[in-house]
């Protein structure tokens, strides 16, 4: 097992800069001369190489978390920024920041040497390998009901022609068609007041639970004729808690009864989502 030490040698050097392809043509050679010949540098260089592929797993990892819904909003929402304004007589030019050569190739060569001593800590760490497993068994887990529901919803929110089973013009008949093919009994919540108009039902399937869907246009505000969803299902054990998340250009809140699940779907434009999540679930 290949120690870390406080500061790296001159082969950890000249390997690190091997795995970031920082090395001259003739460097790199002389390079791959010596993993060939020498058991200690090939084990080190597998190290490091295995410290920069694990950074950039965990790169990865952090880029695909969602953005946090409040977050989204907030900029959607935000004013944009007044022009700045020059007063009479304010005609100074502002100074403008020029890295001189030697600053610049200062700081590339900070970066490099960050970069390459986050690779060469991670990787020299024993269980480097074992990190790497985890990081890459995460990154295939899978699906979850609610993609199921997000997914539904944008397949059918797309397809206007399409988009319902039985239309709003036969309430009875969805209450029947759902109430039996979910086994949850429901009502149709009436959310004019929040200027949603109800089009019609589906009944899909979401991690292999019958799934019933009211659909929704907006009639009214910037966002008129936005499509949302209501999907309601049998309890779910894991959704105790209310769940709020954003996952890619769809927001969604959910809450649970004793015998039900719900969920509102809409676009993450949607500011107003809790606000109709309240309502729906005291008509429901």
């Amino acid at each position: 097992m290949i120690m870390a030490s406080s500061e790296p040698s001159a082969l950890e050097r000249r390997l690190s800069a091997f795995v970031d392809g920082q090395v001259s043509d003739t460097e790199r050679q002389d390079v791959e001369s010596l993993l060939v010949n020498d058991p200690h540098a090939r084990a080190l260089h597998d190290d490091l190489k295995r410290g920069s592929q694990t950074g950039r797993l965990l790169l990865e990892d952090m880029l695909k978390e969602p953005v946090p819904l409040d977050l989204v909003r907030s900029i959607k929402n935000a004013a944009l920024p007044r022009k700045a304004l020059r007063l009479p007589g304010s005609a100074r030019r502002s100074r403008v920041f020029r890295p001189s050569g030697l600053q610049a190739v200062s700081a590339c060569a900070l970066a490099l040497l960050l970069g390459c001593g986050l690779g060469y800590m991670v990787g020299a760490r024993p269980t480097g390998t074992h990190v790497t497993e985890t990081l890459t068994s995460q990154g295939f887990q899978q699906r979850d009901w609610l993609d199921d529901i997000v997914s539904h919803y944008r397949l059918y929110s797309r397809q206007q022609n399409r988009l319902v089973e039985i239309g709003a013009d036969s309430p009875a008949d969805i209450l029947e068609w759902l109430t039996t093919g979910t086994g949850v009994g429901f009502r149709i919540p009436d959310l004019r007041d929040s200027g949603l108009a109800f089009v019609g039902a589906r009944l899909v399937t979401a991690e292999n639970t019958p799934t019933g869907v009211l659909f929704y246009r907006r009639t009214t505000g910037d966002n008129e004729g936005d499509i949302l969803a209501l999907t309601f299902s049998r309890a779910r054990p894991e959704t105790t808690k209310p769940i709020e998340d954003i996952r890619l250009d769809t927001s969604l809140v959910s809450w649970s009864t004793p015998l039900a699940t719900y969920v509102i779907v809409a676009p993450s434009s949607a500011a107003d989502l809790d606000d109709i999540a309240a309502k729906a679930a005291g008509l429901i």
